[in-house]
This record gives C-alpha cells, sequence and structure tokens, in this order.
C-alpha cells in the first residue's frame, strides 16, 4: 500500500505523530511504506494517511448487507463495540466499526448471548453457533469465539476451509493476522479458524512478568530491567531471586497468605509459559507440517523439574481459578515477582506497589530471545458455511486490517505503554514481548487432545504432586491416539 504525501510538511508531522509506533519488531510489526512525492499512484487500494501498512482490499460496496458477528459477552464491549466517549481504546472500537460499515457498505450486527463468564457458560455459546448453522438459518456470518473452543466446533463440519476457494479476501500474510498462529493451526493446507489484530485478547492476553521494584532494591538484587537487556534473565536468574524474598512476615510459622513471596502465579493457566519461554512447545512438526506430541525430550523435562521445584519451594503460591487466596500478595506489596498478562498492568495501576515489567524468563544466556504466548482467552474467528464467502470474508479482512491501524495502536503504543506504564523502559520491554509471540497447534487444540495442558500446569502448580516423566508415561498413549483422531477428524471435512 502507498501513501499520497504532498508536502514535506506533513510527511515530518506524520512520522513525528508515530514515532512511538515505528519501534515494534514482532511478528505482527507494523509496516511503514513512504512514497516519492510524485509518484504517480497507480494502485486501485484504499489509501491510507497513516503509516501502517493497509489491505488489499479492492472497491466493494455489498448494499447495505447486514452482517452478523456473533461474539463472547465478556468481550464484546472491551473489544468488539463501545460508544465513542472519549476513552482513547473505546474510540478506536467505535472508528473501526464505523470505518468498516461505509467502506463496505454494510451494517455491522455485533451481538452475543452469553454473560462475562466466558468459561462456565461456553456450552450456550458453542451450542448457539452449532444449531444455528445445522438449522441453516444464516443468523451468524462470523463466529469470533473463545480461541480454544473453535477446534471443538469444527468437528462438526460448520465452517469453511479460510485457504479454500472464495475466501481470496482473507490474506494471511499481512501484520493483522498472527502469521505464526496461521501456520500451526493450518493442516493439510486446511484452515478453520484465524486470529490476530481482530481479536483485542491476542494483546491483552500476551503473557510476562511483573516485579517489586522496591523488594529488588531491598534484597540488593541486580535489576531485572538491565537482566533483560543484557539477556541473562533466565529460569536461573528467577530462582536465585525469588529463592531470598521468602519471609514469615505473620510469625505463625506457617506458610500463608499473610507471608512474603518470591514469586506468585497469578494463574495457573499461566503456568504453561515456562515451558513457551524456554523455547519449547508440547508439539513438534514433520516435513509436511503434521504435529506430533513432543514432551519427553531431556530439555522439556529439565524445565518442568525445575519449574515444579520453584514452585514447591516456600518462596511461591500460586493462584487458581477457583482459589484466588493469594491474589493480594502483589498489589500489597508481599511479593517480588508475579506471573501476569498485559491486562494485569491495567487491573494494577492503581496499585501502591511500583512494579515494573519484564518478560518470561529463558531457558539460559544462549538463548537468543524472550518468548511468549497469549493465554488462550483470546477468540478466535470462524466463518459458518451458511454465510456468504465473498461479503464474511471481506469484512472480516477489513476488521482485521481496521484494528490493526486502529485499535491495536490506541491500546499497544497510547494506553499500554504511555498512560498505563509505570517507567519510560516499560515500552522497551512490551515491544520485547510482543515481539516474541509464538503459538502452538496442541495448546490451542487442547480440549479435543484429553486437555493436557491442564496435567501439564498441574504438575508445574504442585496440584499433581508426581513428576513430569511419570505423568507423562501414563498419558502419552492416550495423546497420541486423541492427536491422531481429531488430525483424522480435520482431513475428513468436506467444507
Amino acid at each position: 500500500m502507498k501513501i499520497r504525501i504532498t508536502a514535506l510538511v506533513l510527511l515530518m508531522s506524520m512520522l513525528l505523530t508515530l514515532a512511538a509506533c515505528s519501534s515494534d519488531t514482532g511478528d505482527d510489526a507494523a509496516v511503514t511504506t513512504v512514497t516519492e512525492a510524485a509518484e504517480t499512484e497507480t494502485e486501485t487500494e484504499e489509501t491510507t494517511a497513516d503509516a501502517f501498512e493497509a489491505d488489499g482490499l479492492p472497491d466493494l460496496d455489498f448494499g447495505g448487507k447486514r452482517v452478523s458477528i456473533y461474539v463472547r459477552g465478556d468481550t464484546i464491549d472491551t473489544e468488539f463495540t463501545a460508544d465513542n466517549d472519549g476513552d482513547i481504546v473505546n474510540d478506536a472500537l467505535y472508528t473501526r466499526n464505523m470505518k468498516v460499515e461505509e467502506r463496505l457498505n454494510v451494517d455491522l450486527n455485533i451481538f452475543a448471548n452469553t454473560t462475562t463468564d466466558f468459561w462456565g457458560q461456553r456450552e450456550i455459546y458453542m451450542n448457539t453457533v452449532i444449531a444455528a448453522v445445522m438449522a441453516g438459518d444464516k443468523s451468524i456470518d462470523i463466529a469470533g469465539g473463545l480461541s480454544v473452543l473453535h477446534p471443538i466446533m469444527i468437528q462438526n463440519d460448520i465452517f469453511f476451509d479460510m485457504l479454500g476457494d472464495g475466501m481470496e479476501h482473507l490474506e494471511f500474510t499481512r501484520p493483522w493476522w498472527s502469521t505464526s498462529l496461521i501456520d500451526k493451526l493450518a493442516v493439510g493446507g486446511r484452515l478453520y479458524l484465524a486470529s490476530g489484530e481482530a481479536s483485542l485478547g491476542v494483546i491483552k492476553g500476551m503473557m510476562c512478568f511483573l516485579f517489586n521494584k522496591k523488594q529488588i532494591s531491598d534484597f540488593g538484587l541486580d535489576d531485572p530491567y538491565k537482566l533483560v537487556t543484557d539477556g541473562k534473565w533466565t529460569l536461573d536468574a528467577l530462582r536465585e531471586m525469588s529463592a531470598v524474598a521468602y519471609q514469615d512476615l505473620n510469625g505463625d510459622g506457617a506458610v500463608d497468605v499473610g507471608d512474603n513471596f518470591g514469586l506468585v502465579i497469578d494463574n495457573e493457566n499461566h503456568a504453561v509459559n515456562f515451558t513457551t519461554a524456554c523455547g519449547l512447545t508440547p508439539m513438534s512438526y514433520d516435513s509436511e507440517g503434521v504435529p506430533h506430541f513432543d514432551m519427553a525430550s531431556e530439555k522439556f523435562v529439565d524445565v518442568m523439574d525445575r519449574c515444579k521445584e520453584m514452585v514447591e519451594w516456600d518462596s511461591s503460591a500460586v493462584n487458581f481459578d477457583n482459589k484466588r487466596e493469594y491474589a493480594e500478595a502483589f498489589p500489597s506489596g508481599r511479593a517480588m515477582f508475579i506471573t501476569a498478562e498485559f491486562a494485569s498492568v491495567v487491573i494494577f495501576r492503581d496499585s501502591d506497589t511500583d512494579f515494573g515489567v519484564i518478560p518470561f524468563p529463558k531457558y539460559d544466556e544462549a538463548q537468543d530471545r524472550y518468548i511468549t504466548t497469549p493465554r488462550s482467552t483470546f477468540s478466535a474467528f470462524s466463518i459458518p458455511i451458511t454465510a456468504d464467502k465473498e461479503i464474511t470474508s471481506a469484512v472480516l479482512e477489513a476488521f482485521a486490517s481496521e484494528s490493526y491501524r486502529t485499535v491495536s495502536p490506541a491500546y499497544f503504543e497510547s494506553a499500554l505503554k504511555v498512560k498505563y506504564s509505570r517507567d519510560e523502559i516499560s515500552a522497551q520491554m512490551f515491544d520485547i514481548i510482543k515481539g516474541g509471540v509464538e503459538y502452538d497447534f496442541g495448546l490451542t487444540s487442547a480440549q479435543m487432545l484429553k486437555a493436557f495442558n491442564v496435567t501439564l500446569r498441574g504438575v508445574i502448580c504442585g496440584s499433581n504432586k508426581s513428576n513430569w516423566t511419570t505423568v507423562l508415561a501414563a498419558n502419552q498413549s492416550s495423546y497420541d491416539a486423541a492427536l491422531e483422531a481429531y488430525l483424522e477428524t480435520l482431513m475428513s471435512l468436506k467444507n
């Protein structure tokens, strides 16, 4: 996409305004293309006045067609619809929807029939999609649900292959799609769900660490920011630093909620990211891109054992989904480190604890980068077979690309890195974390694979007292059988 520049002043103004956006070096980084002022514009694509890459959609007019996007109740007001009320993110959501409607001449009908209990009401969401498609009532044009639920719905053969005929408007190599996610989820050249900038939850759910600046200083420990930039923020560094922090503050001789901790795993769902951050994923892929479980390697076992040992020390505590007794440890200043998501920065912004943001630790100093993954609470998108391919694919592409240009910068560049950050170096940390995002077929499809991730995190968090080698030996055959069955299902789909 080319950008028309009519004066040097305009160019300089644009570059100054968008300077904060140019530092993103991740897979989803913005791509800036500036042309000479005298260059003739020959493309038919829509022009844009900013420095973000524009999509390749042609001029389209769908005559005011209503396009219904079914989303979750916990995301409809925070990621999909909002009033133009002066809040930078809400205004961006409003603007995105308006631009998509005006550009394609469509009427977006974004709706939900569930509450904020996205997991407890998951059956309602899935049953609504399946029933609508089976009945052929065309009430859902795009399904934007919890990412881990889509593989369950896919087996009913109710979605189009998004790499198939009639889906030419979807350009998955563009930066508003998570290409690493697409590469891992496309099996046998077929793709039934996708995500990226269209879901603000991808950014909100990126997992990270927060550290208590005062405790780092009080215990005389190395600055975590410098450890990160020097490439020395590793599992060993975390273990050594967190080990010195435990204090029996209430003097009762027991490890309990009143004590000071070196590490709090704020949610058991964060635990799997320790393996991801160490450059490991539950799956490996053969030469044809077919996934296979790969959790028995020496390195995988080593990481699992080390994480388990660290969490079992008195220096650590875990919050479980249904038992969050340690939830106040970090915001009240009684924890040195806590696992988190980008959204946690917003939650803790009013805390009296002065904190910094850093990536999950690497395996060792030889690892060349910091890696993370979003928590699976982000939304994925599928197109039901009852929908019009051309209209829905165009709307989804426009929705994703406009989110990339409008919503993501408002949240990531303006709100997260400026409004919610405690210091200037946090912006650099956010870029490092976002630039190291990776995905895995197994983690996205875990509900079809014996929920192996639940077992994995149970070993790390201590709800399962056995070591990983023992647990895997007892479950490997069932995991392999489930994967084989699911892959056969994917390859047998007709649509």
